[in-house]
């Protein structure tokens, strides 16, 4: 044998596995059910759906190019209403995740408009 410990691919726990590719702890997602404590304003609706880590590594993306004055305007909003605990990467891929999720009908029935058959 090599030395190496054998791994049960079935107990893996993916989102410890991503974060352990990052420096920070990992971020439990917030969900709408929970309560504020006690003297603080309820989260709003925008900060729960992008202002926090995506559970996907920025590595295991690709590269993208933005139009300057939106990396700009991105870097502010997460510098200021993130205070520098959200990722470029995060916020992006959040943005993307809620358009593909609310747009989903619409892109399938253009998508499926646009293809033709080969004969």
């Amino acid at each position: 044998m090599n030395g190496r410990k054998k791994i049960n691919l079935t107990e893996l726990d993916e989102s410890s596995i991503v974060a352990s590719f990052k420096e920070e702890k990992p971020v439990q997602p917030v969900t709408p059910a929970m309560k504020p404590e006690a003297g603080t304003e309820p989260e709003s609706e925008y900060l729960r759906l992008f202002i926090h880590e995506s559970p996907v590594c920025a590595r295991l993306g690709k590269t993208i190019y933005l139009r300057k004055e939106f990396h700009e305007r991105i870097q502010r909003i997460v510098q200021t209403i993130g205070g520098n605990r959200v990722s470029l990467f995060s916020y992006v891929d959040n943005v993307l995740e809620k358009h593909f999720a609310d747009w989903q009908g619409e892109i399938e029935k253009e998508y499926s408009r646009q293809q033709t058959g080969i004969f």
